[in-house]
């Protein structure tokens, strides 16, 4: 099996007119990044789309808290390599002193061009804690929280929601007082708290609130087509995150960078199966080496269904996929693909596929 592009470093530049451009005190070459999705975005993972062209890439979302008690899990969210940078710590604490003692230990570890906070979070694990958008009801620590991450001298962001109606504070309102407190940057998610993950984000309020402050406003949420990510930019955005979409279209960020003009070769927003192929396998057996078997397998099973769709036998490589139990399993199929989707058809039963199926 030949050596990926990617492999060998012998990538399309992801610059795009205009750039490179500091954005909330950070230089990047482009404004399409790679947002902090749970579980997702270890460091193999960030690498991966570094090198498909991010910008700019985030670590998982990190408790304050677990790096101030030196979790060894907590701490191995943080492990990567230069390759990878930019790369932005999200981190999530209820209150200044946790956030500072937990930025502090992070620094220890590693260097980040910027901290972000999560004020956006609206899951009931993170918020029962006082963490993520509870935050929001707090304006007064949400201040305090900022001013701490600031004394570390680094640019200093944070994620947040947008306000439901009848809040004290407009959602401009509450951006003006972060910024007086020191941030340099804000991503903005286009659903209130409680709407968690339902409905559709408003890109006319992240509009609203890009346009109130030009140049330090990202767009978040819905992102699952390249016009998708264009249209927040459009809309007064000074970059943009790629979250789930990218677990729906792999290649989501390089054919994103084409529309804006970045010179990207046709097998980055047009790929062959073959190509996608050696793509996942060397993204498997990096996250193999150094992440381990489980996460290498979640992965690759996630990644199937965003990559092999469109040809001949494209379902019959995702269900034989979601079979493979090991490693070893997954990087044969992989090797072999075009054999593999020539097999006979697998019926889907419950003892085929006893976890279900993604993408089936």
């Amino acid at each position: 099996m030949k050596e990926t592009d990617l492999n060998n470093k012998d990538t399309f530049s992801p610059l795009v007119p205009g750039y490179p451009l500091k954005i909330g005190g950070v230089e990047t070459v482009n404004p399409i990044w790679l947002a902090p999705l749970a579980g997702i975005t270890f460091a193999s993972v960030r690498k991966f789309y570094r090198n498909l062209g991010a910008g700019l890439v985030h670590t998982e979302m990190v408790s304050a808290l677990g790096l101030c008690h030196k979790g060894r899990k907590t701490k191995e969210l943080l492990y990567g390599s230069d390759e990878e940078r930019p790369v932005v710590l999200q981190i999530f604490g209820s209150n200044p002193e946790d956030i500072a003692k937990g930025t502090e230990a992070a620094l220890k570890i590693r260097n980040f061009e910027a901290l972000q906070v999560n004020m956006a979070c609206p899951m009931p694990k993170v918020t029962k804690k006082g963490s993520g958008s509870k935050l929001m009801e707090y304006p007064e620590i949400s201040a305090e929280i900022i001013k701490a991450m600031k004394r570390s001298g680094l640019p200093t962001w944070a994620k947040i929601r947008i306000m439901p109606p009848g809040s004290r504070m407009t959602t401009s309102d509450y951006c003006d007082l972060l910024f007086d407190s020191g941030a340099d940057f804000i991503f903005v998610h286009g659903r209130t708290p409680a709407q968690r993950y339902e409905g559709k984000a408003s890109r006319e309020a992240v509009e609203d609130v890009a346009r109130h402050f030009p140049a330090m406003i990202g767009g978040s949420g819905d992102c699952y087509e390249p016009d998708d990510l264009v249209d927040y930019l459009r809309r007064g955005c000074a970059a943009v995150l790629a979250g789930r979409g990218i677990l729906k279209d792999v290649f989501i960020i390089p054919k994103t960078l084409r529309e804006l003009g970045a010179d990207v070769p046709e097998k980055y927003w047009d790929p062959a199966p073959d190509f996608q192929s050696e793509l996942l396998l060397e993204l498997g057996r990096s996250i193999y080496n150094t992440e381990g078997q489980s996460l290498a397998m979640m992965i690759s099973r996630r990644m199937l269904s965003a990559l092999f769709k469109g040809f001949s036998g494209a379902a019959q490589l995702r269900r034989r996929g979601a079979m493979a139990r090991t490693w070893q399993e997954m990087e044969d199929l992989l090797i072999r693909w075009q054999e593999v989707r020539d097999m006979p058809e697998i019926e889907i039963t419950a003892e085929n596929f006893p976890r279900g199926i993604i993408g089936g």
